[in-house]
C-alpha cells in the first residue's frame, strides 16, 4: 500500500488518505447514531449523512485532477526529450490513474455508505 502511494504522487495520494480517514470517521459516528437511534431529528441526521457523499465526490475530483497534473508533467517531459520509448510512456499512464483510481475507490465506498445509511434511516423513520 506504502508503494502504491508513493507511485501516485504524495502530494495527491496523501490527502486522499486524509480525507478516506475523514469519510471513514463520518461513516462509523453517523452508523452508530442511526443504529442506536440517539440522533436528535431525522433533519439533522440526513444532513450529516449527506457529507459522506461531498466528501466522497471531493476525493474523486481531487483524484481526477491528479491525474490530469499528472499527465501534463507527462507531456511536459515528453516534448522536452521528443523521442519516448513506448514503455516509458504506460509508466506514465499507469502512474498518472493511481490518484484517480483512489478517488474513485473513496467515492465508491462513499456512495455505498451513503446508500446504507439512507437506507436505514427511511426505515428507522417508518
Amino acid at each position: 500500500m506504502i508503494e502504491f502511494l508513493k507511485n501516485g504522487g504524495l502530494v495527491f495520494t496523501l490527502p486522499l488518505t486524509v480525507i478516506l480517514l475523514i469519510n471513514i470517521v463520518l461513516i462509523t459516528r453517523n452508523a452508530s447514531f442511526l443504529f442506536a437511534n440517539k440522533f436528535t431529528s431525522k433533519k439533522d441526521i440526513k444532513k450529516k449523512i449527506d457529507y459522506i457523499i461531498h466528501i466522497g465526490l471531493i476525493a474523486l475530483t481531487f483524484g481526477l485532477f491528479g491525474q490530469i497534473v499528472g499527465l501534463y508533467e507527462g507531456f511536459e517531459s515528453i516534448e522536452k526529450w521528443e523521442n519516448v520509448a513506448s514503455n516509458h510512456l504506460t509508466n506514465g499512464f499507469i502512474t498518472s490513474s493511481i490518484p484517480t483510481m483512489y478517488g474513485l475507490g473513496i467515492f465508491i465506498l462513499s456512495y455505498l455508505s451513503w446508500l446504507l445509511l439512507k437506507i436505514k434511516l427511511i426505515k428507522t423513520s417508518k
